[in-house]
């Protein structure tokens, strides 16, 4: 596009110079140069500022680390690779072996707790009928009592192990935990599932629509606002543009992010260079899900602001002319 216009400026100087017969010499092809450059420099600086750019975009997909909540030996994996899946259905089983073992144990504990419970309880109404008639010192019955509470206090401790037992026992079917997919499987029977947070075995894709993020230089991205209507071009299809709009504009970027630690940041160090991230939504959503456009695509987006409104035409055009060149080169 930068050609284009130079080149149409070019022709106007000739049709001057040709129809209007205006002298050639070192000043009028000084001036209209000068004039050339000016004008060509001011389009596309206000261009660039107002109407801005970005060849940094593309679609993103929440996706979540699936790993399980217990330990143990994979016996089964019952998806397969973008299966499209319901929440609650069965992603893989962890033997369930030795956590049904464990609540088998303390469901025997309680058992005989319960026994005890029965024995002690007899015994201490016993000892409670002969402490009134004299046979019975008040000592053996606080025994007897002592006893009877040690065995309801193991029995609520029973309980809760039980409780957590069953649990673990339950969740040894790992499940998906919303509609959605899950997406390269390479779990298999026979690995070891562990609990790591963050570093699942299998990753999942929620079902929901994709978001686009576009990350523009800091000096035009001032001047970008929520509503402002905006365009998006896809590596992926060439030649066409797709009307959208701008959805949200971070209110920080990741050179602005401080977390703690025990080192203070150094001034000399300050990384430079951080673009600030739009979100920018089409005016059609439903073509994400029409279109081929798989989460990680790039994308370039351009956002107009009602500022120099008029250069926004120029910016339309170039955006087409790079969408394109697709065809033939590699975006």
């Amino acid at each position: 596009m930068e050609t284009l216009i130079i080149l149409s400026y070019i022709a106007l100087c000739i049709i001057v110079f040709k129809v209007c017969s205006l002298p050639r010499n070192k000043w009028t092809i000084t001036t209209a140069s000068v004039i050339g450059l000016f004008l060509v420099g001011w389009i596309f600086l206000y261009m660039a500022m107002y109407q801005p750019v970005s060849r940094m975009a593309r679609l993103y997909s929440v996706t979540t680390p699936i790993t399980s909540q217990v330990e143990g030996l994979v016996t089964d994996v019952f998806v397969q690779g973008n299966q499209q899946l319901k929440a609650g259905d069965p992603l893989y089983q962890i033997d369930k072996v030795p956590f049904q073992d464990k609540v088998n144990r303390i469901q025997s504990d309680i058992a005989r707790t319960d026994s005890a419970i029965d024995f002690y309880q007899a015994e201490f109404d016993r000892y409670q009928k002969l402490g009134t008639k004299g046979f019975s010192s008040q000592e053996n019955i606080d025994d007897i009592k002592s006893q009877l509470l040690q065995q309801k206090a193991d029995k609520n401790k029973y309980l809760t192990q039980l409780d957590l037992a069953k649990f673990n026992l339950d969740h040894t079917t790992v499940v998906a935990p919303t509609d959605g997919y899950v997406t390269q499987v390479a779990l298999r029977p026979g690995m070891k599932s562990r609990v790591v947070p963050f570093q699942g075995n299998l990753v999942f894709v929620h079902k929901e629509d994709k978001q686009l993020f576009a990350a523009f230089k800091q000096s035009p991205a001032r001047y970008i606002k929520e509503g402002y209507p905006a365009e998006v071009t896809f590596n992926t299809i060439p030649g066409h543009a797709y009307k959208a709009h701008v959805v949200r504009v971070n209110n920080i970027i990741a050179q602005g992010a401080v977390t703690p630690s025990g080192l203070m940041q150094a001034p000399e160090k300050i990384s430079q260079g951080g673009r600030i991230l739009v979100k920018v939504e089409l005016d059609t959503p439903s073509l994400l899900k029409d279109m081929p456009l798989p989460s990680g695509t790039d994308a370039h987006v351009a956002v107009y602001s009602p500022k120099w409104e008029m250069f926004s035409l120029v910016r339309k055009v170039i955006l087409r002319m790079q969408s394109w060149e697709n065809w033939l080169f590699e975006g």
